[in-house]
């Protein structure tokens, strides 16, 4: 060991002589003030690292000036370790020799490191090791001969030059008032009491004249050996913590004040102590979620961690203590590095055995004196390695210190932070070749899920179904993650409302039963639905495409709150995306908050792009809400109408939604039962929706008429087959209102030949709409002759002469919503198909699918059938019955005209 720690002072010694002629030099001469100042005291510091020297204008080659500094002056006092070169440095020693001044000086420096790492005082090891790291890349020394000659900025003469280190000056000696230069806390002597330094610079020669220098005393103490020594104060002095002079870079030619600076040193600020190690926790005790092991999902009634699963690296790391001392676990993110690592620990461990994990940024040079002579075994946990690292952290030299100890040290690192510092150079890189890394791969094994599926846990369960493109350690760690981030967005001045939402959106499509990608129409429709039974809130400040970017970013670099699918064409988009399966996971266990009914309708109309999906829709909302409906919900009776495929069971439970209290669909009832005829039935349902509103809209009072009709038609009938000619008239204008001419033309003759008079201007116009002019005539005088003021009128019009062409141009000649399209009629009757073509077109342009179902007409009839059948499909797609029945004969499916 005195060997290793002689080389090692040499090394420290040449680094620090390399350094005080580079360009940061100050910095490295605190750092290494620093040193002696922890591991030595403050009469331990070299004169030469304390010089206030400035450029090359060192005194190269010289020995220690006051010699009696740190333990080796203390050895030397006897004789036993001074200029024989007994503990000398760098393979020489003593008075002889021809050695360089850079030779001389690491001789001297490395004394004083040597002697304070043999002295044994705990962390000098580590911390020297830190310092060689930090500076063992600065420029080597400039050659000796140019930094020899030269005068001093403040001397002239001979007596000026910097001298060899091997020869002696006559100069007069400078002069130390011992009132001035005396240490802190002695008593003051007498002015006649100085200290005689010797040398034209105030310097001792090189070590070959060290026996015939005379001592060098500060503040009057006796002499010492016949050592090249200056004296500060005596050896008890030496706990003055960091207290340093020196008295370098020019000749004195008279008396010299010297300044004390005081010094203290303290734990730089964020820089943690190491705690006493009987207080550590044990490997039983330990908690893996401090020792940063990822905690999983709070949504188990068992909130510990899920039982490890054993990957398949664990047997090639069993014994790994007795063949490595630092142990580096490196993965991706979230992949189980920290508890792989444990495992490994636990493996090699005893359950006595204490684990110390300190936080990034603690002060771990200390960390061998505290263990040094200790009974029992200990482990050193570093989680995240890459803040363990630097001066104060995990180096090279403490770890063959803790080696030395038989203390193992695990770590872990991510992929990317260990390739950093294992490959691209830097103090660590040599720290990294000295480690065994394994790494633990994201993906899982086949081995590995057979495990897991072996262990029977619900929470591992769960993340091997729901973990997607993901690994199962990944899904159990990210899922509290994405929770929280979720959460978080939800409030009131979040930036990501419209995202909250977003994800809200797609989970409640996936409890719908929405399997696989969700394509954007579908998503932005079930945004709207969200919306669509909320109060009015705050206008979103992003966009539904800007809510997507940030729900699909990454968190921690592993997956977003949204993961894009695969392409899928549905509308004008092939975008898709799901929510993460930990999300639609959290969301199922919110039993109390229902999906809203208008997602839930939104989900069954925008899944028939898929009939598997669709299907999957429809199966759990029955199982949904036929559970809600026995309960008496009015709104799963509703859903349940929907959901059914019969007719008279979707009006069954529509009723009952009714009579349960959700009175605003009562005019759907109404309207159903008066579809099939039950008028009687309809019409209370159809009054009370009419009644529901402020005021009574056109539907809603068109449907109470429209019962009223129906209630009207079957009374009448009743009547009418009771031989009762007024109800029959009364049929017969019903009929002819709605159309049915030959029908009510029946009626008409049966009250006219049983001698009902007022029916003669009714049964007129049934005349005059079969062509029937001479008859309706001798009908509309008659009821003309009797007062009917409207027979009167109508038969004025019928003796007018027959309205010509030109007269119906001009009568459609306004702007009216269908005049186009009539003009059109009229010209194309003219014989101007161009002009009726531009009619036709204008009428379409207005929304008249007629317009367009007359120009295909007009194109068959031009034997043009290839656009004909283009307008047939334009008017089909806005409805016309005509032109759907023109297509169907053409073999064409007007099922898919409209998309």
């Amino acid at each position: 060991m005195e060997r290793e720690s002689e080389e090692l002072a040499a090394w420290a010694a040449e680094v620090l002589n390399r350094g005080l002629l580079s360009e940061n030099r100050e910095e490295i001469r605190r750092a290494f003030v620093g040193w002696f100042v922890r591991h030595g005291g403050a009469g331990s510091v070299p004169a030469q690292i304390t010089s206030p020297f400035e450029g090359p204008d060192r005194p190269d080659g010289t020995d220690d000036p006051d010699g009696s500094e740190g333990p080796d002056a203390s050895r030397r006092s006897d004789g036993s370790n001074g200029s024989d070169g007994s503990n000398g440095l760098n393979g020489s020693g003593g008075s002889g020799g021809s050695r360089g001044p850079e030779e001389a000086l690491v001789e001297v420096e490395g004394r004083h490191f040597g002697a304070w790492l043999q002295s044994g005082k705990g962390g000098a090891l580590t911390d020297l090791f830190e310092l060689i790291d930090r500076f063992e890349q600065t420029p080597w020394l400039p050659e000796p001969t140019s930094h020899r000659a030269g005068p001093t900025a403040r001397s002239s003469g001979p007596a000026a030059q910097v001298p060899d280190p091997t020869t002696r000056s006559p100069e007069p000696a400078a002069q130390v008032s011992g009132r001035t230069a005396q240490h802190a806390g002695h008593p003051t002597r007498s002015p006649e009491s100085t200290a005689q330094l010797s040398g034209p610079t105030a310097q001792l020669s090189g070590p070959a004249d060290r026996q015939s220098e005379p001592p060098v005393q500060l503040s009057g103490h006796p002499t010492r050996s016949p050592e090249p020594t200056a004296q500060l104060s005596g050896p008890a002095d030496r706990a003055s913590f960091g207290d340093t002079v020196g008295y370098y870079g020019g000749n004195y030619l008279g008396p010299v004040v010297g300044v004390l600076n005081q010094h203290t040193y303290a734990t730089p600020p964020g820089v943690f102590v190491v705690p006493d190690p009987a207080g550590w926790p044990t490997v039983e005790d330990a908690d893996l979620v401090t020792l940063g092991v990822r905690p999983a999902g709070r949504r188990s009634a068992d909130q510990g961690l899920p039982p490890y699963v054993p990957r398949d690296i664990d047997e090639t790391l069993r014994g790994w203590t007795a063949r490595d001392r630092l142990l580096v676990i490196t993965g991706g993110p979230l992949t189980g590095k920290s508890r792989t690592a444990w495992e490994a620990v636990v493996r090699e461990s005893g359950p006595g055995t204490r684990v110390y994990a300190p936080a990034p940024g603690t002060d771990l040079r200390g960390l061998p004196a505290l263990l040094r002579g200790r009974h029992g075994t200990y482990v050193l946990w570093l989680d995240e390695l890459e803040g363990h690292l630097g001066e104060h952290g995990l180096t090279v030299g403490l770890l063959a210190e803790l080696k030395a100890l038989g203390v193992p040290v695990v770590a872990t690192m991510g992929d990317d932070a260990y390739d950093t510092h294992r490959f691209e150079g830097g103090t660590a890189s040599r720290l990294m070749t000295l480690a065994r890394s394994e790494r633990v791969r994201s993906g899982w094994s086949e081995r590995e899920v057979e495990r897991l599926t072996g262990l029977r846990d619900d929470r591992l369960r769960e993340a091997l179904d729901r973990r997607g493109a993901t690994s199962v350690t990944q899904y159990l760690a990210i899922g509290a993650e994405l929770r929280a981030q979720w959460q978080r967005s939800g409030r009131s001045n979040s930036p990501h409302r419209y995202g909250h939402l977003l994800i809200r959106a797609a989970t409640d499509l996936a409890r719908c039963g929405v399997t696989g990608d969700i394509p954007r129409r579908l998503l932005e429709e079930a945004c709207r639905s969200h919306r669509a039974g909320r109060p009015a809130e705050p206008p979103d400040t992003e966009s539904f495409q800007e809510a997507v970017d940030w729900a699909v970013q990454p968190l921690h670099g592993v997956t977003g709150m949204l993961v894009p699918g695969a392409p899928l064409r549905v509308g004008e988009s092939e975008e898709t995306w799901r929510p993460y399966g930990s999300l639609v996971a959290d969301a199922q266990q919110e039993a109390e908050r229902a999906v809203p009914e208008a997602v839930w309708r939104c989900a069954l109309e925008g899944t028939k792009y898929d009939t598997g999906v669709h299907l999957n829709v429809r199966a759990t909302a029955h199982a949904v809400f036929s559970a809600r409906a026995r309960d008496g919900d009015a709104g799963a009776m509703h859903m349940l109408s929907l959901l059914s495929e019969n007719e008279a069971t979707a009006l069954d439970w529509l009723r009952k939604a009714v009579d349960a209290g959700k009175t605003e669909l009562a005019g759907q009832v109404g309207e159903r039962l008066l579809g099939q005829g039950e008028a009687e039935e309809a019409l209370p349902y159809l009054r009370a929706a009419a009644e529901a509103a402020a005021k009574p809209d056109g539907p809603r009072a068109r449907l109470v008429g429209q019962a009223h009709l129906v209630l009207a038609e079957q009374w009448l009938r009743t009547a009418a087959d009771s031989r009762d000619m007024a109800a029959t008239h009364l049929l017969g204008d019903l009929l002819l209102g709605r159309g049915d001419l030959s029908e009510a033309m029946d009626y008409y003759i049966n009250a006219e030949m049983a001698g009902y008079a007022p029916v003669a201007r009714s049964a007129a116009v049934s005349f005059l709409l079969s062509h029937e002019e001479e008859a309706a005539e001798v009908l509309l005088a008659r009821a003309a002759a009797d007062g009917d003021e409207r027979a009167a009128d109508l038969l004025a019009d019928i003796r007018k002469p027959r309205q010509s062409l030109e007269e119906a141009a001009d009568y459609f000649a306004g702007d009216g919503m269908l005049d186009a399209t009539h003009q059109a009629v009229v010209a194309e009757k003219e014989g101007f198909p161009e002009e009726a073509r531009q009619g036709y077109e204008q009428g379409h342009a207005r929304g008249d699918a007629y317009a367009a179902y007359r120009l295909a007409l007009l194109l068959e009839r031009q034997d043009d059938p290839g656009e004909a059948v283009l307008w047939y499909r334009k008017a089909a797609g806005m409805g016309h019955p005509a032109a759907r029945k023109a297509l169907a004969e053409r073999g064409e499916d007007t099922a898919t005209v409209g998309e």
